[in-house]
């Protein structure tokens, strides 16, 4: 795959690499100002501002949260050229940060424990190497900062809705991985992470004294069979070598030790890799359900939420990231992660409608270190700059390749 000839990635690496300073103090202004899913309001705005200071175009969704952000060459020709769009999450978790540290959470029991500030300096920097430089690029590109990322059903769909992938060619992302050191990247072609589904049972019986259990419906009783069903689902139903997992979270019912309760509820998640799997889940469910409370007498009531679909990355786009990981930080640092994350992400949203890919970005300065959502998550702030670098010439590579084909479609059609 050959790389734009006039080296225009250099140039822009090396303005990012000259704001490396101001990137990772946005960062930390992010870590100690974090927000809640859907109250990203402060975080939005002080990402306008610095996107209209650097000259994009930006596009704030009506609710006050979430944006995009395009950037284009003089008379850009949509027809002739590409855009490219380049994603960020920008919402905290509600986790009461432990790190002692000048830039720790403001917000009292909030915190970036998930690493999107440093998605959000992240894909910033790599604007703003951009932005120097927008005369010779040879296509669009277009920032998309969204929120609520770490709700269900996610707010990539509402970004979707909002235009934001609406004549984009290719959509990029990354997230930190605290298991991989700085100067490393993981890729994957294919599936990358699973979807996420929710599900809540209400169990009913008929409640008493627990002396006189015969006279009752016992609403727990009924619901532990369900919780041993719902771990052989999986194993029992789907191909084996797909991975799959369903986990019971919570169960709660009664709250004296001698009344048997009249009712049950259990809450837990569903993952899945493969789409026909997840679309048989829910009838799965109900059919399990319905056979045993039958059997012992009891009523359910099954409320199913379905979140963000799985990731599958687009090969082409994750060769990209695999080369220019290569040539910045050596093959050696190039880590082909073996099998996909059971971990729900909702970039996957954009990947279901253009091509797109994601990238684990090394954040660790020693191994091990603390997981991702934990009150204790720090990274490694020479990552910032990598991850902008990587993002840019994979930008690039793909706005010069797609433009050539644009342009030879554009041909093909005057023949």
């Amino acid at each position: 795959m050959n790389a734009p000839a006039n080296k225009l990635h250099d140039r822009v690496e090396e303005r990012i690499l000259d704001h490396r300073d101001e990137l990772i103090d946005l960062r930390r202004h992010f870590h100690a100002n974090p927000e809640l899913s859907k109250e990203e309001f402060s975080t939005t705005q002080t990402l306008a501002d610095h996107l209209v200071t650097l000259g994009y175009e930006v596009h704030v969704r009506p609710e006050g949260t979430g944006l995009y952000a395009d950037i284009s060459p003089p008379n850009f020709n949509s027809d002739l050229q590409p855009t490219v769009a380049i994603r960020s999450d920008i919402d905290a978790l509600p986790i009461l940060e432990l790190n002692d540290v000048p830039y720790r959470s403001r917000n009292e029991g909030v915190m970036h424990a998930c690493g999107h500030d440093v998605h959000m300096a992240t894909v910033y920097g790599t604007g703003l190497g951009m932005a120097a430089h927008r005369s010779e690029l040879p296509g669009r590109i277009r920032l998309i900062y969204q929120h609520a990322e770490e709700v269900t059903p996610g707010g990539a769909i509402d970004m979707v809705a909002f235009g934001a992938i609406e004549d984009v060619d290719a959509v990029l992302g990354l997230h930190c991985d605290p298991e991989l050191d700085v100067g490393k990247i993981g890729v994957r072609p294919g599936p990358f992470t699973a979807s996420f589904d929710l599900f809540k049972f209400t169990i009913r019986g008929k409640g008493g004294h627990g002396a006189r259990p015969h006279q009752c419906i016992d609403s727990i009783f009924v619901a532990t069979q369900l919780c041993n069903a719902l771990y052989q689902l999986v194993s029992r139903n789907f191909d084996t070598r797909i991975p799959a997992v369903i986990s019971v979270g919570t169960i709660q019912g009664g709250s004296t030790p001698n009344v048997i309760p009249e009712e049950t509820t259990i809450t837990g998640t569903i993952r899945t890799i493969d789409p026909d799997h997840r679309n048989q889940i829910e009838d799965n469910l109900h059919r399990i359900a319905g056979g045993i409370c039958m059997t012992h007498g009891a009523n359910y009531e099954l409320n199913f939420q379905r979140g963000a679909p799985a990731i599958h990355n687009d090969p082409r786009v994750t060769e990209v990231f695999t080369d220019v990981g290569a040539e910045l930080l050596g093959a050696d640092n190039v880590y082909h992660i073996p099998l996909p994350s059971m971990g729900g992400e909702d970039f996957s949203y954009y990947c279901e409608r253009i091509p797109g890919a994601m990238f684990r970005l090394g954040t660790a300065s020693k191994s091990p270190s603390n997981f991702l959502h934990s009150p204790n998550f720090d990274i490694d702030e020479r990552a910032i700059a990598i991850g902008s670098r990587i993002l840019a010439r994979s930008a690039l590579r793909l706005l010069h390749d797609r433009a050539i084909m644009k342009k030879t479609d554009r041909m093909m059609e005057g023949i």
